[in-house]
Formats: structure tokens, C-alpha cells, sequence
């Protein structure tokens, strides 16, 4: 039995040792590439199954297609209208899925969204197009990219691209009421 292993990193596994008491997960999913099962285990206890062969050949193939679908536009759900980044995203996850690969091996370098971040901040700096800033800052080496990070400019326009992100997701909650027991 072939079964999907859920992936904890570390600080995760060693907060779920602990001894605090605390909420379960509302729902672990896991599934059995042998058998085509699904397994989704609720945090009360409650376990159920999805069978996929118990379902026509249409549903299966709209499954699998669906699931390409989420799994190639995950890959540029960070891009943030950096379409330079999103299409090489896609590009990236497509090839790696044809190779037979489900995953990417991360090398030493910076996840993509934070390489999206410091292209915008050189495209600001710089006043470039965010394409061209997106192709510099890919080309670079890692330690090109933390000297970038550590200049003074750099590091201020990133702290107001993250500010506009803050101020527009509050601008996007609207009216959402803050429950805090005990105020």
C-alpha cells in the first residue's frame, strides 16, 4: 500500500508534541495511490472515505483535471500581478510534473514569493518594468539577493509593499467585528 505521507515540518511536528493542551486539527487528508482512497480524518473523531473507483470514468478524469488545475495555479497564487514570475511558476510545475516529479526539490535558494517581493522593490527603486526587475533578481546569486535585501532602501520599500498589501486586505474585510473574550 502506497499511502501519501502529510509532510510536518519540524516546528510543526514539535508543536504537535507538545504538551499543551490543544485544539485538533479540524480535518487531516491523506490518500492511497494503490487503492484510489481518500481518507479524510476529522479533529472530533469523525473519519470518512472518498472510493474514486466507485465513480464513473467522466468524474475521475474531472477529478484529475481539477486537481491539475490547483495544483499549477498553487504555484503562482504568490506571484501578485508579477506575471513574469506566475507563468515561469506554471512553466516550472508543468515540466516538473511531465518529468514524473510531484514535488520540487527546494535548492538552497529563496521560496518565489519572496522573490516576487524584492522584484517589486528594485522595480520601484529602479524604476523599471516589475518583468525586468523579476529577471535580474532571478539571475542573481543567493548572495546577491541578501546583499539587495540588507540595502536601506530596499529594505524600506519592502516594509510599504507589505504595508499596501496590510492596508489592502483591511480595505477588502470590510466591517468584520473583532471577538476577543474577555474585552
Amino acid at each position: 500500500m502506497k499511502r501519501h505521507e502529510v509532510y510536518q515540518a519540524p516546528a510543526e511536528a514539535a508543536a504537535t508534541a507538545s504538551t499543551e493542551a490543544k485544539a485538533p486539527k479540524f480535518c487531516d487528508k491523506d490518500y492511497d495511490l494503490d487503492t484510489g482512497v481518500v481518507y479524510f480524518s476529522f479533529g472530533n473523531g469523525k473519519t470518512l472515505e472518498f472510493d474514486s473507483n466507485r465513480t464513473s470514468e467522466e468524474i475521475r478524469k474531472t477529478l484529475l483535471l481539477h486537481g491539475a488545475s490547483q495544483k499549477i495555479g498553487d504555484s503562482f497564487a504568490g506571484a501578485k500581478g508579477n506575471f513574469a514570475l506566475g507563468v515561469q511558476s506554471a512553466q516550472d510545475v508543468i515540466e516538473q510534473l511531465y518529468a514524473g516529479a510531484w514535488t520540487a526539490s527546494r535548492g538552497e535558494g529563496e521560496a518565489r514569493p519572496r522573490l516576487a517581493e524584492l522584484a517589486e522593490a528594485i522595480s520601484r527603486i529602479k524604476a523599471v518594468i516589475l518583468e525586468r526587475a523579476t529577471a535580474a533578481v532571478e539571475k542573481a546569486s543567493d548572495e546577491q539577493r541578501k546583499a539587495w535585501r540588507l540595502n536601506a532602501k530596499v529594505k524600506s520599500v519592502i516594509a510599504t509593499i507589505r504595508a499596501e498589501k496590510a492596508a489592502k486586505a483591511l480595505e477588502e474585510a470590510g466591517e468584520q467585528e473583532l471577538v476577543v473574550a474577555g474585552i
